[in-house]
């Protein structure tokens, strides 16, 4: 019979045979007693508090936020957004479609869109290293890009949606070009059109390169976000670029925590070493050009929904490859439902 209750091991001081006692490895929970506590789901990191705790921000010397210009300018924004996914396996190799979605915004009015892909990528141990060293990266990759599927999918999304910030950078002017996620360099930027690339693109055609972030990790940003998030208006922001270099000091572009309307979630923001304008007016010309509905800009929201890759997609990318190159489909299964099952 089944014990349905819970048991919590609250320390670890219980003995190894007689021989160990590991009374240093006190787990702590009786410190919880009393504590405020935001739980996790089980599907997302990105928990909105509807609350703030305490004293969040003591200590953070934080001063009045300050506000977006009240002079914004119509210009394009264009947001920016990308997915990979793995197709097939081989006996030396692996199947990858990657594909990028950009949405342009003008007046607060979606406009247009643009898609590239899916492009399909086959990696084996013939063509990795001849791919690596296309892009300029260090060949030291080909062992993991053929041993984990995760990161070569990571990898090649990286390359196809640096590929559409640089045509996006260089053919247009006077934009606000966003990103998902933060203005930061990985081990994956391929050569010619890196993130380094793409930013000075932007600054050779006056565009402000933009991240917006969803969610973040680091302590000193929740914090932030939990202070402003008290505020009852909006067009607000902190800049903490220079508290979070001492913390982080590979930390090269301005970052902002933005509030864009009285109702809106909190956003880290990261603007581009390389932009030229004041922060105030690109904060300001970005909530007067792009929609923000949700709080969060509708073109990153729509690109993320434009390049992912659904199952009828997938399926006829594989029924493609099929008939090209005269594939012959290996008999699988689901390991998962077939050793799991259902109860009912």
């Amino acid at each position: 019979m089944l014990n349905n209750q819970l048991n919590v091991l609250a320390s670890m001081n219980a003995s190894l045979e007689g021989k160990y006692t590991l009374k240093q490895f006190d787990s702590g929970l009786e410190k919880l007693f009393g504590k405020r506590v935001l739980f996790r789901t089980d599907y997302s990191k990105e928990c909105i508090p509807l609350q703030c705790f305490k004293n969040v921000s003591e200590g953070l010397g934080l001063e009045a936020p300050r506000r977006f210009s009240a002079q914004p300018r119509e210009r394009f924004v264009a947001g920016i957004d990308s997915s990979c996914v793995l197709i097939g396996e081989t006996e030396d190799g692996a199947i990858y479609a990657g594909r990028s979605a950009t949405v342009f915004s003008l007046g607060s009015k979606i406009q247009s869109y643009r898609r590239i892909g899916p492009v399909i990528f086959y990696l084996n141990n013939e063509n990795a290293r001849e791919f690596l060293r296309g892009l300029g990266l260090s060949l030291k990759l080909e062992k993991v890009l053929l041993s984990d599927h995760n990161i070569a999918e990571r990898f090649l999304r990286i390359v196809v949606e640096r590929f559409a910030q640089a045509q996006i950078a260089g053919g247009t002017s006077d934009a606000l070009l966003l990103i998902d996620g933060a203005l930061r360099n990985s081990i994956f930027e391929p050569r010619g059109f890196s993130l380094k690339d793409v930013e000075k693109k932007c600054e050779q055609n006056f565009n402000q390169l933009i991240g917006v972030s969803k969610a973040s990790g680091v302590s000193l940003i929740a914090a932030v976000c939990s202070e402003l998030s008290t505020c009852k208006e909006g067009s607000l922001y902190y800049d903490i670029t220079t508290t979070l270099r001492i913390l982080m000091p590979n930390v090269t572009a301005r970052v902002l925590i933005v509030k864009f309307s009285a109702n809106s979630p909190v956003f880290r923001v990261d603007l581009s070493p390389c932009n030229l304008e004041e922060d105030p007016q690109v904060l300001s010309d970005l909530k007067h050009n792009d929609v923000l509905y949700r709080g969060y800009p509708e073109t990153l929201r729509l690109a993320h929904h434009l390049c992912t890759m659904d199952s009828a997609l997938i399926s006829s990318i594989r029924g493609y490859l099929s008939r090209k190159y005269r594939l012959t489909q290996v008999p699988s299964d689901d390991l998962r439902a077939t050793v799991l099952g259902k109860l009912v």
